[in-house]
């Protein structure tokens, strides 16, 4: 699994899960909408990896991040996407080298 597949399979889960709490916790820094905005904004987040290193999503989501390093690309989008994935370091798919 790529880190972006990574990405978008905890993102899809969160919304799915705030869809299922729908009505739950309407009040305080939870909400439903707010979960689905935060949601949209990390995919953003991920797009805009992408195109700091100028890779395409459709055609390089298969590369892992060693190989877009040793391209030469700056490393801002793989920092970005790796920042991205520290809340999930508990998922049984994080991968710890996604951490260094």
């Amino acid at each position: 699994m790529t880190l972006t597949e990574f990405l978008l399979a905890r993102i899809g889960e969160d919304e799915a899960a705030s869809e299922a709490h729908e009505g739950v916790g309407s009040g305080g820094s939870w909400t439903r909408s707010r979960v689905l905005d935060e949601c949209a904004v990390k995919r953003r987040i991920i797009t805009l990896a992408y195109e700091a290193t100028g890779y395409d999503m459709t055609v390089d989501l298969e590369r892992d991040t060693d190989e877009r390093g040793e391209s030469g690309v700056a490393f801002v989008g793989d920092r970005i996407l790796r920042a991205l994935a520290t809340p999930y370091a508990e998922h049984p798919d994080y991968d710890p080298v996604w951490g260094e």
